[in-house]
């Protein structure tokens, strides 16, 4: 019974957290696998100009101690000087809607062969991630992540920035010049 009843808290802890679908893509002409330092970029003066609510001190302390730790299994190290790849983040907030409709047999009344459309609207935010090439300025690595954040309490902003940068990180190669991470690395997409 005590076996079940754990299963049952932990699926419906994992029902409540918000869906991330990750994308990356990549520049054809870089193996990113024969870099192994980095560092970040510059806030550039647009970022600071947005939403405050999310681009703030707290928010960037957790997004860039999950990339450190992604980079380090990885084999990259960070350094200050002469980067082999330079680090950018954006985040995201859109209004979306999803419009549905009921099928026949639901509404009924007198116009009943008309179906009744529902509008609902949500927050939806993306964190990108950007591994830059300092020579030449050109993007090399593009990761993201999407979820709806309407239900995100501000408890929770920590876990979903941490597991968000680590499925973006599942698609990013390991360094064969830093050192191989101790641990293998999780390959599922």
């Amino acid at each position: 019974m005590k076996y079940v009843i754990s299963i049952l808290s932990i699926l419906t802890l994992a029902a409540c957290s918000p869906e991330i679908r990750v994308y990356s893509d990549q520049d054809p002409d870089y193996q990113v696998r024969n870099f192994s330092t980095f560092d970040w970029g510059q806030k550039a003066a647009i970022e600071g100009n947005r939403n405050p609510l999310h681009y703030n001190e707290l928010n960037d302390k957790r997004i860039k101690s999950a990339i450190l730790k992604e980079l380090s299994s990885r084999g990259y190290s960070r350094t200050e000087a002469d980067p082999d790849l330079v680090i950018h983040y954006h985040i995201i907030i859109d209004d979306q809607s999803v419009v549905t409709t009921e099928p026949f047999g639901y509404f009924y009344g007198p116009y009943w062969m008309r179906m009744r459309t529902h509008v609902y609207s949500y927050r939806e935010g993306t964190l990108i991630i950007d591994l830059m090439d300092p020579k030449t300025n050109n993007l090399v690595w593009r990761g993201w992540a999407t979820a709806a954040i309407d239900m995100i309490t501000q408890e929770q902003t920590e876990e979903i920035i941490n597991r968000a940068i680590e499925k973006i990180f599942r698609r990013f190669p390991a360094s064969i010049k830093g050192q191989e991470p101790a641990a293998s690395i999780d390959k599922r997409f």
